[in-house]
């Protein structure tokens, strides 16, 4: 009875599948005394809550299938960029480290709601677009402007893994320059924040072209907008790239967000 409630509807089995998927991950954070964890399954989170909600959802047509897998192929993606990231840098991020010196012995706990439970909703938010077109369910309305806009989505997500793997190569550099300003990293400060927002518009606008009904979810890609420009990425990260040689000069000829080509 519980289990056919759950999949009754995609978006109580997201939800449910960000709950069990979070409280997991913060059981291990306590373990292994590293909350920062939690960023690989930032991504990991998406394609998990696309994986169930795909598999319990009933007449689906071959976009919607594939709207589901290229949230996937993000998600798996962004899992093992941060995975492996957290492997190499072998502590705790400075971000959580500094929340754990601020509670004190209450960390564990308070974790669970400002760390996880916070993250895990707008996890489930994010997704409502893809969760909406397993839910109506049926053929593309529009099937060609579905399209045009998976393609938008996936070159989202080439921008954002290519720039990603620039400012990897670069990190490694024994001799490097003070700023990247090659590549992607010469029109836009933020290249792969700028795809991760591009593919998420993707997203939303092929859901839109194939299931109208779920026009509704914009609040979606402009949650996840704004926490790549406001919250959790070019703002937070400027913060400290502001005091490194060369940076100052690097803001004053390259956009902070959306690429200037001219």
């Amino acid at each position: 009875m519980i289990i056919e409630t759950i999949t009754a509807s995609p978006y109580l089995t997201g939800a449910v599948t960000a709950a069990v998927l979070l409280a997991g991950v913060w059981i291990v954070s306590l373990l292994i005394s590293d909350a920062s964890i939690i960023d690989m399954f930032w991504g990991g989170g998406y394609a998990a809550i696309a994986t169930t909600t795909m598999l319990m959802a009933g007449n689906l047509s071959p976009l919607g299938i594939a709207t589901g897998l290229a949230v996937i192929a993000w998600g798996l993606r962004l899992w093992l960029h941060l995975f492996t990231r957290w492997r190499r840098e072998g502590e705790e991020d400075y971000r959580y480290q500094k929340m754990r010196a601020y509670h004190g012995d209450k960390f564990w706990w308070r974790s669970f709601f400002t760390v996880f439970t916070f993250q895990g909703l707008l996890m489930w938010l994010v997704s409502m677009p893809f969760m909406a077109a397993f839910y109506f369910g049926g053929d593309a309305a529009l099937p060609g402007l579905t399209i045009v806009f998976l393609l938008v989505a996936m070159g989202g997500l080439y921008m954002e893994a290519s720039a990603d793997i620039q400012l990897t190569k670069f990190r490694a550099l024994k001799d490097k320059p003070p700023v990247l300003d090659t590549g992607w990293w010469k029109y836009t400060r933020h290249p792969n924040y700028f795809g991760d927002a591009v593919f998420w518009w993707g997203i939303y606008g092929a859901v839109v072209a194939a299931t109208p009904e779920a026009i509704w979810t914009i609040f979606a890609p402009i949650i996840m907008n704004y926490l790549l420009v406001n919250v959790s990425g070019a703002a937070m990260l400027e913060r400290s790239l502001k005091k490194k040689p060369g940076y100052e000069a690097y803001m004053a000829r390259t956009n902070r967000f959306i690429p200037k080509i001219f």
